[in-house]
């Protein structure tokens, strides 16, 4: 069984449609995935439905974006009740967050239009737009939409000084909506070079204590075969999740192939995979993450 539960569409920052994605999960022989978009679920009831075609489950997650002493972590929420009210809630606020954010950014991608002797595009048309617009990716969609460029991709040269959303949201408020929701709450790629443990801090030891700290509010457990991950990181989280009882789990953080999003992925998932299904997991680990996760 071949499984990768960390997978990104263009609903958030990846560059494959729920549609696409379906298509190379079949490709690779993967058997279970889940879509984890940042901070939405709109791309998961197709993900389900063509998944199902094609005898590919489909197990509902996100991974939200939160904040832990001044330094970014990603929360994973798998299995969760995608209808849940509190749950819409609470991505509504996210989002009308990063909307504002980014309807300011464009002032900076029509600058860069300009300077490369483009027009500018129209700030209210893109305000217009729907959740999965808010994002890099999705303004570099939007130019392409827009005939600004010639392909989905290109956009991203216009992207020059725009910066990310972080909004002001804790991993404690995660775990909760997480668990309201039904789900488990899984800390995304915890030793890769950014957006992790190594960001706050190299010690091995205060890595531990915070992972302690967030198990007392509300950590079910960790990412541990990623891409973001070499073996001595993959080790340690074993020894971890043993020790303290904490859930494990796989996913590529795939937003792409390496030719739609460009080799500085590496910088943050340097074993990056060349195609969707190519990421390692043990038989039996694969079988002891799905009892972890689906279980209620």
């Amino acid at each position: 069984m071949k499984i990768d539960l960390q997978i990104h569409t263009t609903h958030s920052d990846g560059r494959d449609t729920p549609k696409e994605i379906i298509a190379l999960a079949k490709e690779g022989d993967l058997n279970i995935i889940s879509i984890t978009d940042h901070d939405t679920i709109s791309g998961i009831k197709e993900s389900v439905v063509r998944g199902r075609k094609n005898g590919i489950r489909v197990i509902p997650a996100i991974e939200i974006t939160t904040g832990y002493k001044n330094f970014p972590l990603h929360i994973l929420g798998y299995n969760i009740e995608i209808k849940d009210k509190g749950l819409s809630f609470f991505l509504k606020k996210i989002n009308e967050f990063r909307k504002k954010h980014f309807i300011k950014e464009m002032s900076k991608v029509n600058k860069n239009l300009i300077s490369d002797g483009k027009e500018s595009v129209n700030i209210k048309r893109y305000q217009s737009r729907d959740s999965k617009y808010y994002s890099i990716p999705g303004i570099a969609l939007f130019l392409y939409e827009e005939g600004s460029v010639n392909g989905r991709n290109d956009g991203f040269y216009y992207l020059k000084g725009v910066s990310d959303a972080a909004p002001p949201i804790q991993p404690k408020d995660a775990f909760r909506v997480i668990h309201k929701s039904g789900g488990k709450a899984i800390l995304s790629h915890p030793l890769a070079p950014l957006i992790s443990l190594k960001e706050i801090t190299l010690d091995k030891k205060e890595q531990e204590k915070i992972i302690v700290k967030l198990k007392k509010q509300g950590l079910d457990g960790l990412e541990c075969y990623q891409t973001g991950h070499n073996k001595e990181d993959i080790n340690f989280i074993l020894q971890l999740s043993k020790k303290y009882s904490l859930l494990i789990s796989a996913g590529s953080d795939w937003h792409g192939s390496i030719n739609q999003t460009g080799k500085t992925i590496k910088k943050y998932l340097p074993y990056y995979l060349n195609k969707l299904g190519d990421l390692f997991v043990p038989k039996e680990k694969s079988e002891e993450i799905l009892r972890g996760l689906l279980e209620k």
